[in-house]
């Protein structure tokens, strides 16, 4: 019976990382290109996923048996609910996987000055950037590549560690269904 209990905290976790990655101003995630920008799209598939299992939780142990035809919906629910949990492992996996990889210095990677200036302007809240407002080609010459790869690999641990904890939360809710 708390199976969407137990899964409110990876929902609204993935739902509300999603949308921070994706839609934040200081998301350098979504400025570092193609390799790792779906990691925003992926927590919002996986907040599906896991709010999906919990609606199929919810109806495995709540719906009654009375007959044969309501066995054989319970029991395409729990296959239902299992597919649904495996894909949620191998979404969050996914997340857990890239953002560790990324986050420490195994993949190299190259900034051009225009994208530095552009990704430092956005980051920046101590207001400490020139030419932020200009369009000038000197934007924000005080930030290097090494701060801008600082900050983008600041939030990719914290993605690593967020996908960490919401693949316990999968593996756990597994359980569920067997």
């Amino acid at each position: 019976r708390n199976i969407p209990a137990w899964l409110t905290l990876p929902i609204v976790g993935c739902a509300w990382t999603g949308i921070i990655l994706l839609f934040a101003p200081s998301s350098v995630i979504i400025e570092f290109g193609s390799s790792v920008s779906f990691i925003g799209v992926t927590y919002m598939v996986s907040a599906g996923t896991f709010f999906f299992s919990a609606m199929l939780g919810l109806f495995i142990s709540v719906a009654p048996v009375l007959s044969r035809s309501d066995k054989r919906r319970k029991e395409i629910a729990v296959v239902l609910f299992l597919a649904t949990m495996i894909l949620t492992i191998f979404s969050v996996a996914a997340i857990f996987a890239t953002s560790l990889v990324f986050s420490v210095n195994i993949v190299d990677v190259n900034f051009k000055q225009s994208q530095i200036g552009k990704i430092a302007c956005s980051i920046d809240t101590a207001q400490s950037c020139t030419g932020c407002d200009d369009d000038s080609k000197d934007t924000c010459p005080e930030w290097t590549s090494g701060d801008v790869m600082k900050v983008l690999r600041t939030q990719l641990k914290q993605s690593a560690t967020l996908g960490g904890i919401f693949l316990l939360y999968a593996f756990s809710a597994l359980q569920f269904g067997f």
